[in-house]
């Protein structure tokens, strides 16, 4: 089989992970038999700080090669390299002065970047494609942009009746659930979802989406909680009469367990539990203990379907409720967020700017639209090798 060319460096910081890629750099380039090496190599890591580094040691390394006498901090990165290829100190040598020249001469496509920066160029390779302005700049701060969308939208406070009201609303929420009195921070952490790429597409369908239309579907939803909670009041209300019609009493029924949750229903505490034990016997088991008199146990079992309904029935209505009450919960935090993500937008187009955090979701849209990926073609080289470095 034929070896594997991928290798892991994994280590702690110090302990040389930089050599071994600067080591493997400068093999890719002495054992290439093409005339710009470097042109066909890309190392990428994390910071300009750390290209500078790498770049500098690449740099250092073939200069000192280059040397009729080696530099003694060199003597071992040339020993390695002796005894990791076929070629002789003399080949070595000569190779290095040949590449160090030609770096110099073609020194931008000595290709040692950050992460960001070669993302940028994907980008612009693609701003055609992407429907993106040809002069467009990257927001690498991205939270900088959240922060003064944010500011754009307090500052409309009370000038935008509508906008005014929502924004209120919010903290007002926010006070009722004991989180944070500062409206600018909870406006900050809910901005957070706009930087997740996760969720990046379910907010970019809200863009359409007006204040006018959240506050109707909040009213609607409104309006359906309190239909809800009063079908389920009345049924349970229903049941608690028939019971005292028939002279039921509350104590016929095992550990009174029965009416106790209707009565609960019925004066609107729904926080109920639907998986107590003893409502397993709703269907076909005994509902009340074996002291009940023979003419109250049979009234209740005649009452069994009326009660299997109004439990079974009341169950589907409480689960409506509580996921009515959840979007309900949601839904000012989600109008407040639309509102930011517009503000975003206007700061993007007015600046022909594009988030460094919307990189990934957008290019991974337009190429899964495409046969087959084409990122060689459009950025116009084709790289042989990769060095990717953590510098911590």
């Amino acid at each position: 089989m034929k070896p594997s060319t991928f290798y892991v460096y994994n280590a702690s910081a110090g302990s040389g992970k930089t050599y071994a890629l600067v080591k493997e750099y400068i093999k890719t380039l002495l054992l290439s038999n093409k005339e710009f090496p470097f042109k066909h190599i890309l190392a990428i890591t994390f910071t300009n700080k750390a290209v500078a580094e790498m770049k500098e040691r690449i740099i250092d390394a073939l200069k000192a090669f280059s040397e009729d006498v080696i530099p003694k901090e060199y003597e071992s990165l040339l020993a390695d390299i002796g005894n990791e290829t076929p070629l002789t100190p003399t080949q070595i040598q000569a190779k290095s002065q040949i590449i160090l020249k030609k770096i110099v001469y073609n020194y931008a496509a000595f290709d040692v970047s950050t992460i960001d920066r070669f993302t940028q160029k994907l980008i612009r390779a693609f701003a055609f494609d992407l429907k993106l302005p040809l002069n467009f700049d990257v927001a690498l701060d991205t939270e900088e942009i959240i922060l003064e969308a944010i500011d754009i939208l307090i500052s409309k406070t009370g000038t935008e009746k509508t906008l005014t009201k929502v924004i209120v609303d919010f903290a007002l929420e926010k006070t009722d659930d004991d989180r944070s009195f500062n409206i600018e921070y909870d406006l900050n952490q809910i901005a957070k979802l706009l930087l997740n790429e996760n969720d990046f597409e379910h907010v970019s369908r809200l863009r359409t989406k007006s204040l006018n239309d959240f506050i109707a579907f909040k009213s609607q939803l409104q309006k359906e909680a309190i239909a809800l909670s009063n079908q389920i009041r009345t049924l349970s209300k229903n049941l608690i009469k028939c019971f005292e019609a028939q002279s039921i009493d509350h104590s016929d029924f095992s550990g009174s367990y029965l009416p106790k949750h209707f009565i609960k229903l019925s004066q609107g505490l729904f926080n109920v539990n639907f998986t107590a034990k003893w409502q397993e016997n709703i269907e076909s088991g005994p509902l009340y203990p074996k002291r009940v008199s023979t003419t109250n146990a049979s009234v209740i079992d005649e009452l069994r379907p009326q009660i299997l309904h109004a439990f079974l029935e009341t169950q589907q209505l409480i689960s409506k409720y509580n996921f009515n009450r959840a979007v309900l919960k949601n839904l000012t935090p989600l109008s407040v967020l639309n509102e930011i993500n517009k503000e975003v937008q206007s700061i993007k187009e007015e600046r022909s700017l594009i988030l460094i955090s919307e990189f990934n979701t957008v290019v991974s849209e337009y190429l899964s639209q495409q046969p087959a990926p084409f990122i060689y073609e459009r950025v116009g080289e084709k790289f042989k090798h990769y060095f990717i470095d953590e510098f911590q």
